[in-house]
Formats: structure tokens, sequence, C-alpha cells
């Protein structure tokens, strides 16, 4: 992914973690991801289009005000940016890999936070439907927040896996 370097070192680790899953990397090495497990959520994505978060780590807890479990996480952004995520977790759909998406996350006073949220497919049993783990990755100033909770989550950019052919499909060039 071009620019990963300027990504904060927990979401480069996890970002390593999603793509050993796709078999796209090498593994991570041990106990290199483990620093963010209480900024972990899982969500599921329905065929009505909502989202919803199935798991919520403390760290989100706090930072939201309240366990977001069964709450639909497309309901935390404005419609134009939900369809610009709704891409990108195509896109990390499609190529099995992780994408990244930079946030401003505001409270309901105004205050605002940056964080990145990385998704990644994760690979279940059909039955739990279409699932993705994702990190909230706070780049830091969560102090300035004094004890604010976010409300919103405002796109800042988006970085997506990069597309991969899919398989079985030639390209073909035609010169008329």
């Amino acid at each position: 992914m071009l620019g990963e370097e300027t990504f904060h070192p927990d979401t480069r680790a996890l970002l390593a973690y999603g793509r050993a899953l796709a078999g796209a990397g090498a593994a991570p090495k041990k106990g290199g991801a483990d620093q963010v497990l209480e900024r972990l959520f899982v969500i599921e994505r329905t065929k009505d289009g909502r989202m919803p978060i199935r798991t919520f780590g403390k760290d989100l807890i706090a930072l939201f005000g309240r366990d977001l479990r069964d709450h639909d996480f497309s309901r935390l952004m404005l419609a134009p940016d939900l369809n610009l995520v709704n891409a990108l977790i195509d896109a990390c759909a499609a190529a099995g890999e992780p994408g990244i998406i930079r946030v401003v996350a505001t409270t309901g006073s105004g205050k605002a936070l940056g964080a990145e949220v990385l998704l990644t497919p994760l690979k279940v049993d059909h039955a739990l439907g279409n699932r993705f783990l994702g990190l909230f990755q706070p780049l830091g100033g969560e102090e300035f927040l004094d004890g604010d909770v976010i409300q919103l989550l405002k796109l800042g950019s988006l970085h997506p896996p990069s597309a991969k052919v899919p398989k079985g499909m030639r390209l073909v060039v035609v010169n008329d």
C-alpha cells in the first residue's frame, strides 16, 4: 500500500497480520500486535447494508462512552462518507486483505481526534456472515477530548488494498 510507512506502528502491525491471514505477506513476529487487543472490534456486513458491531474492546468503550456491541457501525458516519467506506470494504473483501481509513473522530461538543481505522476480512463460518476485524487507532491527543465521547467519524482519506485480477480472468487488448 503506497505510503503505509506513515501509518501508526500499531496499525502497521495489524496490517501485517491481516496480510498474513490472506496469504499475501509474511507472518508477523510473535506478539507483534498484542498491545492493540482493547482497540479491536468486529463488524458484520449484512445483506441489507447494516454493519452491526459484534465485539468492542475496553479502550474503545472509554473513547465512545459505551459498549457499541450490536450498534450499527454505519451510523457513526455521514452518508457520503459511508458510501466511500463501503467501497473500501468491497475492495478489502475482493482482495482478501486489509484497508485503512483515516478519520477525524468528533464529539458532541466539537472536539476532534485523528484516528486510523483498519478493516480486514475474517475467514469465518458462512453462518456467521461476512465479518471484518477492525482496529480503531487514535493518533494521539485523547486527553484533549477532556472526557467527551466520540459520536461521529468523518472521513479523511481511504487506503484500500491493491486490486487483484480475478482468478480465471484474462486481460485482452484489442487494437482496432
